[in-house]
């Protein structure tokens, strides 16, 4: 009897996840948000910013330290002294202070109203993903663009070849790769919807 409860439970629980897919495979087009950090953030640390952002090419945004340790991206605030870094809005993480201990230095980063990409990306399962800002390995020809956030020991997840922009909903390439002595190995990827763009 136990077997046959869990049984139907699965199921369920497999019929409410397609049932989610569904829905959102009939959503016109990805969510693009013109991300504001917020104004009130209690955590504060000390460090410096030292070139403009990678992740986010806007003259407002910023690649900082705080020890050894770097954030891309960081955005200016109303306070020249202080930037607003890791934010993470679908989780509701309005990030931490960089209290600066030098100036801001000059933006490379043109004024743009939007780009074909984000500094995060939510996937239609909602996996989140954050652009490759420093070396980017070639797996099977591709260019793995995006790191993601993986549950599965000892295997990555990335997004291959970057976005494809060319209609209203936005489409990923996701792979799942692991680590070898010769360097990283496909396992398998899929084609998967954008669901929302933080830019």
């Amino acid at each position: 009897m136990a077997k046959v409860k869990w049984g139907w439970t699965f199921a369920l629980i497999l019929f409410l996840i397609f049932a989610a897919l569904t829905v959102f495979a009939e959503q016109q087009a990805t969510r693009i948000i013109k991300f504001a950090p917020a104004t009130h953030v209690r955590d504060v640390r000390a460090g410096k910013c030292w070139t403009s952002s990678i992740a986010a090419p806007r003259p407002d945004a910023w690649r900082c330290m705080v020890e050894n340790e770097i954030f891309d991206p960081c955005f200016a605030s109303t306070d020249r002294n202080l930037v607003i870094c890791n934010p993470n809005p679908p989780k509701g993480y309005p990030g931490f202070r960089l209290r600066l201990t030098e100036p801001l230095p000059r933006t490379e980063n043109p004024a743009q109203t939007a780009y074909d990409g984000g500094w995060l990306v939510e996937l239609a399962d909602g996996t989140l993903c954050r652009p490759a800002t420093g070396a980017r390995f070639e797996v099977k020809g591709k260019v793995a663009t995006y790191y993601c956030d993986s549950w599965q020991k000892g295997k990555d997840t990335v997004l291959l070849d970057g976005l494809n922009t060319g209609t209203p909903l936005w489409m990923a390439e996701k792979a799942t790769i692991v680590q070898g002595p010769r360097g990283p190995n496909y396992l398998s990827s899929h084609k998967i919807a954008v669901k929302t763009v933080w830019q």
